[in-house]
C-alpha cells in the first residue's frame, strides 16, 4: 500500500517525467522509441510500477491508456478495476509486456520479470482451442463480435510476433522464461499460425484473403464486429496478415501456396488507379471522395463475399441478428420507426454486388442504419424504406471522415513485399491462380488473352475479348480454347464457374485437356423462367497426371460467361530431379560439353543421359 501511495503521489505530482518521453505515444515507449539506456532509468523503472500496479488481476491490461503520463484520477480509476477485464486489442497487453522485459532486461529486477510471466498467463490462458484469440480475458459469452477469433487492428498478429520473440529468447527476451515455456510459446505460434490459415476464406474451391473476425468453430466463418462491420473480406487486415505470414522463417509448401493465393486473390480484386484523397468540400467540411491517380491502387475495408461461401456468410449473419431479436428505433416527423435488426440488414443486402466494396454506418442518432448494406462511397440521394422511413443510400462527409473504409494496404505487399519474399523462397511454388477479368491485362488482337499471373489464352475462331458481369469472360461455342501454362507450373486442379447466357440454350464444356465429354458432365444450365442466371461451379482434378504446357477446352451450345481458377505445383526439371536425388556428384567435361557424373553414369545439363 505505502508502494502504491508514493506512485499516487508522483503522478499527482507530475515533476517526475522528462519531456522526451511525455512526448511520445505509450505505444512508442514500449517498442524502444527512448535511447536503449534510458529504460535503466530510476524514470523508466517509476513508469514499470506504475504498469505493475495497473495490472489486472488476471494478468494483462486495458487498452487505450497512456501509462507513462497518467492523471491521479486515471491512476486511481485503474487500480480500482484491477479485477476487471483484460485485454489484447490495440496492441493492449503485449505493449505492457514489451515494456516490462525492457525495464527488466536493463535493470535485472525480478519484479519485472515476475509481471512479464503473469501477462504471459493471461495469454496462455486466452488461447483458444482453433488457437486464435478474442479481445478480452474472460470472454463476454453474449454471442458479441468481442468473442471471436480476432484479426482486427492486427490483435492476433501482435501476440504471435511477442510468442516468437519469446521463444526465440534474444534481445529483450533472453532467458525471461524458462525452456518449457518457450516451448509451450512455440507451439502457441504454430497453433496461432493454423489458425490464420484454417480462417483463409475459401470461395466455391479459391482460397482468398481474411475478414477482420471469423467464427472460433469450423468452418470459422468471416462474422459481423461493429455495425459498420459487415462480414466480408478486409483488405487492411489481410494486407497485414501477409506481411506477418511473410516473415515467417522456412514456411511450409501449404503456407507459401496460401500466401500465393491471397496475393492473387487481391491483386484480382483491387480498383487500379485510384486513390482516397481528403479535401474539403464546397460547404466547407474535411471530407474524402475517390480521385483517378495512375499507379495508385484501392481495396475495400470491406469486400463483399460472393459464391456459395457468400450465401452461407450473409444468411448465417442473417440468422444471427434474428436470434438475437434486438430492434433499433429511428423518429421520423414525430413518428417512431422499429426494426429488427435482421430487417435492416436483409433490407439492401444485394448478392449481385459480390467482390464489390461495401459499406455501413455505425452512429446512435441513425441506428436504423445498424447493419444496412450500402455499396456508395460518395454521396447518393436519400431514399425512403417500405415503412416511409429515409435512410442513406452512401456514406456521407462525417462517416468518410471517421473511418477508413477504402486505401491501398495492399499495394506494397503485393508489388514490394510479395516479390521479395517469392525470390527469397527460390521460385514460384505453385499456388492458385484466377483467369479472369479482374487478372486480365492485356488482350493482343482477338486470339491472345493475357493475365497478371503469366497465363494466356487464345483461341482458333478469332473470338474478342467480351467481359460479362465484371468478373467473368464471355466465351463463344464450337472453338477450341487453349490455356497456355507457364514453363515451371503444372495445373493439378481446374474449377470453372460461371452460367450459360441465353434462356434458350443451356452450355456445357465437351472437352477439356483434350477428353470428350458428355454434354451433362460440366453442365451450365440456361437462364430461368425469369431470365436469371444460374451460376454454378465445376471442378477437375488433375492431380494424378497434372497438366504441363497446354490446356485445351471446348464449348457447347451458346456462350458460357465464365472464370477458371488453376490450382497449381512447381515443375520440377530433369536436373532439379537428379539433383534432389543426388548425395555427391561431380561435374566433368567431355569433347568441350559440361556433363554431371553420378553413379558411374554422365548426365547432361538438362539431364538426359550421355
Amino acid at each position: 500500500m505505502k508502494k502504491l501511495l508514493i506512485i499516487a503521489l508522483l503522478i499527482a505530482n507530475g515533476q517526475w517525467l522528462t519531456a522526451g518521453v511525455t512526448d511520445l505515444t505509450w505505444y512508442q515507449v514500449c517498442m524502444g522509441q527512448m535511447p536503449a539506456e534510458w529504460y535503466g532509468s530510476d524514470e523508466a523503472q517509476e513508469i514499470a510500477e506504475v504498469v505493475i500496479a495497473v495490472q489486472k488481476t488476471n494478468g494483462g491490461w486495458m487498452k487505450n491508456d497512456q501509462l507513462h503520463k497518467l492523471s491521479s484520477s486515471q491512476y486511481q480509476s485503474l487500480v480500482n478495476e484491477k479485477n476487471g477485464r483484460s485485454c489484447l486489442d490495440n496492441v493492449a497487453t503485449t505493449q505492457e509486456m514489451r515494456y516490462l522485459a525492457k525495464v527488466w532486461k536493463a535493470t535485472g529486477n525480478d519484479t519485472y520479470r515476475q509481471a512479464f510471466l503473469r501477462g504471459l498467463q493471461m495469454i496462455r490462458t486466452a488461447q483458444k482451442g482453433c488457437g486464435g484469440w478474442s479481445q478480452y480475458l474472460p470472454l463476454s459469452n453474449d454471442n458479441g463480435y468481442q468473442d471471436y477469433i480476432t484479426f482486427n487492428d492486427d490483435l492476433i498478429v501482435n501476440v504471435l510476433k511477442l510468442l516468437r520473440d519469446i521463444y526465440n529468447n534474444q534481445g529483450d527476451f533472453a532467458d525471461i522464461t524458462d525452456a518449457g515455456t518457450r516451448t509451450w510459446c512455440q507451439g502457441a505460434f504454430e497453433r496461432g499460425v493454423q489458425c490464420i490459415m484454417d480462417c483463409q476464406v475459401k470461395i466455391d474451391g479459391t482460397y482468398a484473403a481474411w475478414c477482420a473476425q471469423h467464427d472460433t468453430v469450423a468452418p470459422y466463418l468471416p462474422t459481423e464486429g461493429r455495425p459498420q462491420e459487415l462480414p466480408s473480406i478486409s483488405g487492411y487486415e489481410s494486407a497485414n496478415l501477409l506481411t506477418f505470414l511473410m516473415s515467417i522463417e522456412d514456411p511450409s509448401d501449404e503456407l507459401k501456396q496460401r500466401i500465393t493465393a491471397a496475393v492473387n486473390w487481391l491483386e484480382a480484386h483491387k480498383i487500379p488507379n485510384h486513390a482516397v484523397e481528403d479535401y474539403t468540400n464546397t460547404a466547407g467540411q474535411k471530407d474524402r471522395h475517390i480521385i483517378e491517380k495512375t499507379g495508385t491502387h484501392l481495396w475495400g475495408r470491406f469486400i463483399q463475399i460472393g459464391g456459395n461461401t457468400g450465401t452461407e456468410v450473409y444468411n448465417k449473419f442473417f440468422n444471427k441478428l434474428k436470434a438475437r431479436g434486438k430492434t433499433r428505433s429511428y423518429t421520423y416527423k414525430g413518428v417512431t420507426y422499429t426494426y429488427t435488426e435482421e430487417e435492416l440488414a436483409r433490407a439492401n443486402y444485394d448478392p449481385t454486388k459480390a467482390y464489390e466494396p461495401v459499406y455501413a454506418i455505425y452512429k446512435d442518432s441513425i441506428s436504423h442504419m445498424y447493419y444496412r448494406f450500402i455499396y456508395n462511397y460518395e454521396d447518393t440521394p436519400i431514399a425512403f424504406d417500405s415503412k416511409g422511413c429515409p435512410y442513406y443510400t452512401s456514406l456521407f462527409t462525417g462517416v468518410r471522415m471517421g473511418y477508413q473504409y477504402m486505401g491501398s494496404w495492399c499495394q506494397r505487399v503485393i508489388e514490394v513485399e510479395y516479390p521479395a519474399w517469392e525470390a527469397k523462397y527460390a521460385g514460384h511454388d505453385g499456388g492458385t491462380y484466377i483467369l479472369s477479368p479482374e487478372t486480365c491485362v492485356s488482350k493482343n488482337g482477338d486470339k491472345t488473352y493475357t493475365f497478371s499471373n503469366a497465363f494466356t489464352i487464345t483461341n482458333d475462331g478469332s473470338w474478342g475479348y467480351v467481359v460479362a458481369k465484371k468478373i467473368y469472360i464471355k466465351l463463344a461455342a464450337d472453338i477450341t480454347y487453349t490455356i497456355h501454362i507457364p514453363d515451371d507450373l503444372q495445373v493439378t486442379e481446374a474449377t470453372i464457374r460461371g452460367y450459360a447466357n441465353y434462356e434458350d440454350a443451356d452450355a456445357s464444356i465437351t472437352m477439356w485437356n483434350n477428353v470428350s465429354y458428355p454434354d451433362d458432365t460440366y453442365f451450365f444450365p440456361r437462364t430461368d423462367a425469369n431470365g436469371k442466371n444460374i451460376i454454378v461451379s465445376h471442378t477437375i482434378d488433375h492431380s494424378a497426371q497434372p497438366v504441363t504446357g497446354e490446356l485445351p477446352f471446348k464449348i457447347k451450345g451458346k456462350q458460357l460467361c465464365m472464370s477458371i481458377t488453376l490450382t497449381c505445383s512447381r515443375r520440377t526439371s530433369a536436373v532439379e530431379s537428379i539433383q534432389q536425388s543426388v548425395v555427391s556428384c561431380q561435374k566433368v567435361m567431355r569433347n568441350g560439353q559440361i556433363l554431371i557424373l553420378r553413379d558411374g553414369i554422365e548426365y547432361t545439363i538438362l539431364g538426359s543421359q550421355f
